[in-house]
């Protein structure tokens, strides 16, 4: 199981890292790879992980001072995607939706 979720942080320079580096701390304890800039595929094993990722999220977006926006989408099993990407990212994102 996974899911997609991609971010957009209205800020810039170091501020812009921080918020990005608070919103990747909420996926670190999973497996994830990033395909696109801020977009991501994560790998998640039941169905609170979803929950305990969005509230994360939500929780960076509140209380930024900036405007944080993310979605998230719902539990997808298996599935395949399409796009251009490089072959060893489709090795990457095989590896956390199969």
């Amino acid at each position: 199981m996974h899911v997609m979720l991609s971010w957009d942080i209205n800020a810039v320079g170091d501020r812009w890292n921080q918020i990005n580096d608070q919103l990747l701390a909420c996926i670190k304890p999973y497996s994830w790879v990033r395909p696109i800039h801020n977009t991501y595929i994560v790998q998640v094993a039941w169905a609170e992980q979803r929950t305990t990722i969005t509230s994360a999220l939500t929780n960076v977006a509140k209380n930024s001072r900036e405007n944080v926006n993310f979605l998230i989408s719902p539990i997808m099993t298996g599935g395949g995607y399409d796009g251009w990407l490089p072959q060893d990212t489709w090795q990457l994102i095989n590896q956390r939706t199969a």
